[in-house]
C-alpha cells in the first residue's frame, strides 16, 4: 500500500469515526508533516486543523482516540 493510500485511510477514519472532517488538504499536510515528531504532535495538528485547541479541549477520550488512531496507522506503515 502506498503512503497516499495509508494517509487516505487515516483521514477517512479520523472523519468517519471521530468527526474530524474539516481538515482540508492543508490540514492533512500539516498532520503528515508532524508524523516524524510522534503521535502527540500529530494529534495536536489534527485538533489545530479543525480550529480546536488541543490543550484546552477537555475531551480526554476524544484526544486518546485520535492518538490511538494515528498510532495504529503509523505502525501499519512500512
Amino acid at each position: 500500500m502506498s503512503d497516499e493510500d495509508a494517509h487516505r485511510r487515516l483521514f477517512n477514519e479520523l472523519c468517519v469515526e471521530l468527526g474530524f472532517c474539516s481538515l482540508g488538504i492543508d490540514g492533512e499536510d500539516e498532520v503528515i508533516s508532524k508524523f516524524p515528531l510522534g503521535v502527540e504532535e500529530s494529534a495536536r495538528a489534527v485538533f489545530a486543523a479543525e480550529g480546536l485547541d488541543y490543550d484546552s479541549d477537555g475531551r480526554r477520550a476524544l484526544k486518546a482516540a485520535v492518538r490511538e488512531c494515528i498510532s495504529r496507522h503509523l505502525e501499519s506503515q512500512p
